[in-house]
């Protein structure tokens, strides 16, 4: 199970790396002695190695490689330091959602109670100077892009992984105390309204007539659509599922994920984790006849870890409802990002936009609308 790493004595707070480039020896070799990892030891170098770029939309993460003036061997030789994003547009939407703040409760208040695949957390602060994660490296571990999107097997792993959660916060007095969390968290859906003409004036070749009407008839409903999601069984859902956030074990496609960045988790229909991994990263040639058996898997995942009175059917609806529910997120990119034709952040944008509205017309999720 994951926790974070408690100092063995009290430490006064550490200021926070505004740029990658302040994670330099001295920060790295506080946030090590306070974890009780030196062993007397001191950091004599660390490299530095963004990565992720234009993956991570919230946040910016380095791999760290360490050196030490002696054998150090309870030290890692990296880490993977996750710091907020440089000032604009990003910045501001990370702050207003309490992106850092909303990942490091997960960490410290969730996760040593799940059984999910995480990465261990070696320190995790926020305040007013900026936030920071410190986590075990996993970059031996596959990644996969999501631009070249996953495979079937991968995602049905991802749902019957992610089930685990929705289950231990199912409609209970668990989910209730979460206080802290959101519920029915409106990052996604807020300005959708607003910016869709010019979305449509960019995507409408691209996604077709039959997914305009669908847009056209969301912006109708969209008050519909978000009470209908508020009125449903709820759980605590990770809000960015997705390819990027997820690490594969090398060879094994059917292998349990690490699932990464917590930052839009929020109390809410959890059947938007199933429709966010599957309408987002798997290609419509990969994903095409097999959707609602992900649905199933993931309603059977859901029932072995003891969710009751929720047959198959409803949770069919809710897999509608929540494709519905993601033809707000390449709207919400579009907007937000505002990339330059050629990067990797608007093929992704073309990509996202590409799939879920097709995903949600194979699935007749208009239907709800009727």
């Amino acid at each position: 199970m994951t926790a974070i790493a408690q100092p063995q004595t009290p430490a006064p707070r550490r200021a926070m790396p505004s740029t990658i480039d302040d994670v330099d020896e001295v920060w790295v070799e506080g946030i090590l002695a306070d974890a009780g990892l030196l062993g007397g030891a001191r950091v004599t170098r660390v490299e530095r190695r963004v990565i992720g770029q234009e993956k991570g939309f919230l946040s910016v993460t380095a791999r760290v490689a360490i050196d030490y003036d002696g054998a150090a061997p309870d030290a890692p030789r990296s880490l993977v330091v996750k710091i907020e994003p440089p000032a604009g547009a990003f910045r501001d939407a990370e702050r207003r959602s309490d992106a850092f703040p909303r990942e490091i409760r997960f960490y410290r208040e969730m996760a040593p109670g799940l059984t999910l695949r995480l990465p261990r957390i070696l320190f995790a602060d926020t305040g007013d100077d900026g936030s920071a994660l410190v986590m075990e490296d996993l970059t031996e571990l596959e990644s996969v892009d999501q631009l070249h999107g996953l495979r079937h097997e991968q995602v049905i792993a991802t749902v019957r992984a992610i089930a685990r959660l929705h289950a231990a916060y199912w409609d209970n007095d668990a989910r209730a105390a979460l206080d802290w969390m959101p519920e029915h968290d409106h990052f996604f859906d807020d300005g959708f309204v607003e910016h869709w003409p010019r979305f449509v004036e960019s995507y409408e070749l691209r996604i077709g007539r039959a997914a305009l009407r669908l847009g056209e008839r969301v912006c109708a409903k969209k008050a519909w659509l978000e009470e209908r999601i508020a009125a449903r069984p709820t759980g605590v859902a990770h809000g960015d599922l997705r390819a990027d956030n997820l690490l594969f074990t090398p060879g094994e496609r059917a292998a349990e994920p690490v699932i990464l960045d917590w930052q839009l988790a929020s109390r809410t229909l959890a059947a938007i984790d199933v429709a966010r991994v599957m309408g987002g990263s798997e290609p419509a040639a990969e994903r095409s006849g097999h959707q609602i058996e992900v649905c199933a898997a993931w309603h059977e995942a859901l029932v072995a870890h003891g969710v009751r009175d929720y047959p198959l059917e409803a949770a069919l609806d809710d897999f509608r409802l929540a494709a519905l529910y993601c033809l707000f997120v390449p709207v919400k990119g579009f907007y937000v990002a505002g990339p330059t034709a050629g990067t990797r952040t608007a093929r992704l944008l073309d990509a996202m936009a590409e799939r879920f509205y097709a995903s949600a017309l194979e699935i007749d999720a208009g239907r709800l609308l009727d």
